[in-house]
């Protein structure tokens, strides 16, 4: 669902909080900048903060690359087909250890278009990442879902909208505190209220992950409970 709250509304609480409500010390294009860092700095600490469910064409062979935009795969979905238009079989991610120990020729086995697992490690490589078997020299498509880069938002006129989730607006608003405040760390207490709104901006995407982490992790047990009747 696209975002219903402006830029220029948390710029503004930022600037009253500030003490700079004419924006004369604090530039808007300044705190700008600091709201899309903000949002990027979001969209790395919580991978299901700004996602896209896309079809990609591989390429001939095992390794693949992620999409330009991509900061993370957070999950391979089906199998799509040469034209992209033909649903498939599921794509199962596994371990690179697992494949190894498994199928130890398993990058250079005979080619297919129908992908049955994906090895991907987004620590070791966030851009990288293979499919088993490899793909023949014309390759087919397959459904991924992965965390996107945020569109910029390029300025502060009314109507322009934040580019993830409105419930990360007051997280924003610290973010944006905290690098404002450490513009002028070395004046007296600059410094601490700076590290104070980079705590609450950190509390408050962290809080948020770990709710949907737990989420995520009790749809799972449900689901293996499922199966298992």
């Amino acid at each position: 669902m696209p975002s219903l709250t402006d830029a220029k509304t948390i710029i503004d609480k930022a600037s009253i909080l500030l003490g700079d409500a004419s924006q004369t010390r604090w530039f808007p294009s300044e705190l700008l900048g600091y709201l899309n860092d903000g949002q990027t700095e979001i969209t790395l600490m919580v991978p299901n903060c700004n996602p896209s469910t896309a079809l990609i064409t591989l390429v001939a062979g095992s390794k693949q690359e992620a999409p330009d935009d991509s900061i993370r795969i957070n999950g391979f979905v089906r199998n799509m087909g040469v034209g992209g238009n033909t649903p498939g079989r599921i794509i199962r991610e596994v371990t690179r250890a697992y494949m190894d120990a498994y199928v130890p020729n398993w990058t250079s086995s005979t080619p297919s278009n129908e992908v049955i697992h994906a090895v991907y490690d987004a620590e070791d490589n966030n851009k990288t990442f293979y499919v088993y078997p490899p793909q023949p020299i014309a390759p087919s498509q397959i459904e991924i879902v992965y965390s996107k880069v945020p569109t910029q938002v390029n300025n502060v006129n009314s109507g322009t909208k934040i580019t993830i989730a409105d419930y990360y607006s007051n997280a924003l608003l610290d973010y944006i505190l905290y690098r404002a405040f450490s513009k002028d760390s070395e004046y007296a207490n600059q410094a601490e209220r700076s590290a104070n709104h980079y705590s609450a901006f950190v509390n408050a995407v962290g809080a948020k992950f770990k709710v949907d982490s737990a989420v995520s992790d009790d749809t799972r047990d449900e689901g293996r409970k499922d199966l298992r009747r």
